[in-house]
């Protein structure tokens, strides 16, 4: 992307071909083998464009969840247990950052996007989302962790907001919850715009 992007493309065309494969032994993780190819034709003016660079969040982490230790056999040593919480730890970090990124290019803030002047990105202004999917369940349950992580958002975005107004009345219910701890708001409540979208066309 960057030499196409550069001042010094030539115009030639770059191909990039990326391949994967995944064996387990004998065991709970065979069902999720899986093997897959992809190559993709860049250059200037593609149907699929990546317009903005600023628009990407990307993750790492040092974790030995799948690895190889023996390179003589071609099955991997994996924690499966682990493997999933670094996935979701994947997700999380990467579309937490992702969506803070798109607001700040679009000049949302705490205040405009709390009073619903300016949309704020969530789970529901893409088109489309890819998951890398071991089996279905991870995928359905990873999109539903992202109507969660925006229901958190939504509601710091509120905490947040820069007038005192939204503070000082939570300060009163506060106050008032104290006397009486059933009316106090609870998260599921908070979240329960979100907690209720449907699930659909994951696999």
């Amino acid at each position: 992307f960057t030499w196409v992007e550069s001042d010094g493309w030539d115009g030639r065309y770059a191909i990039v071909v990326a391949v994967d494969i995944a064996t387990y032994a004998r065991g709970p993780a065979r069902p999720t083998c899986g093997a897959g190819a992809v190559a993709v034709l860049i250059g200037r003016d593609a149907p699929l464009a990546f317009a903005d660079p600023r628009e990407r969040a990307t993750h790492a982490s040092n974790v030995y969840d799948f690895f190889k230790p023996d390179h003589s056999v071609e099955y991997p040593v994996v924690d499966g247990a682990l493997s999933q919480v670094c996935y979701y730890r994947a997700l999380e970090d990467c579309y937490g950052r992702f969506c803070d990124r798109i607001d700040r290019l679009n000049g949302v803030t705490n205040k405009n996007g709390a009073d619903g002047k300016v949309r704020y990105f969530d789970a529901e202004s893409a088109d489309y989302f890819v998951f890398h999917a071991p089996y279905n369940k991870l995928v359905q349950k990873s999109y539903g962790r992202m109507f969660l992580i925006d229901a958190r958002r939504k509601h710091l975005m509120k905490l947040n907001r820069p007038d005192s107004e939204e503070k000082k009345t939570e300060d009163e219910d506060d106050i008032s919850s104290k006397a009486d701890p059933q009316s106090r708001p609870t998260s599921d409540a908070i979240a329960e715009e979100h907690l209720t979208k449907p699930i659909e066309e994951t696999y």
